[in-house]
């Protein structure tokens, strides 16, 4: 009897802890995704100098691209959207992030209301790299391309931005 009883246990241990685990997976499925593919750019919208960064953003089109910046932003309520996602045929269009995914988000930035407006920047192995309000997008693009990866990429390929 105490063996059936061990075994019920074990049972309902397995399935509450099976019924756990994919939401958690799901959700760092989306930050994985990006992981060698893409670079992620957060832009976190904590006052009117927001917009004046995602105009920059907008503005250099040709350097997100060539660095694989997958630019995300969460706004100053925590909703995280993707406006921009990094290849080469991608359009600059604001897409919601489902709850689990912003939520990774919002934990890999470490977000809390009331954040003040700030870039971060992680590189291909999904590290952060960068923190802060840069004085120009300029700060960011010579970091990526100080990076050994970003380094090996220009060797193959040549910066088709770059007007020199």
């Amino acid at each position: 009897m105490s063996t059936l009883i061990r075994s019920v246990f074990a049972l309902g241990y397995l399935a509450a802890t099976a019924a756990l685990t994919p939401s958690t997976a799901w959700a760092e499925t989306y930050w994985d995704d990006l992981t060698w593919q893409q670079r992620p750019l957060v832009l976190v919208q904590g006052g009117t100098d927001a917009d004046v960064w995602a105009g920059r953003l907008r503005a250099d089109r040709c350097a997100l691209v060539e660095r694989r910046i997958h630019w995300l932003v969460i706004d100053e309520d925590g909703a995280v959207s993707r406006p921009f996602g990094g290849a080469e045929s991608t359009s600059f269009e604001s897409r919601p992030l489902d709850a689990p995914a912003a939520a990774t988000v919002r934990e890999r930035v470490g977000w809390s209301r009331g954040d003040e407006t700030r870039l971060l920047l992680f590189g291909l192995d999904g590290q952060r790299k960068y923190a802060g309000v840069p004085e120009s997008l300029d700060t960011i693009w010579s970091l990526i391309d100080r990076m050994p990866m970003r380094r090996a990429e220009l060797a193959r390929e040549p910066d088709e931005c770059r007007d020199d």
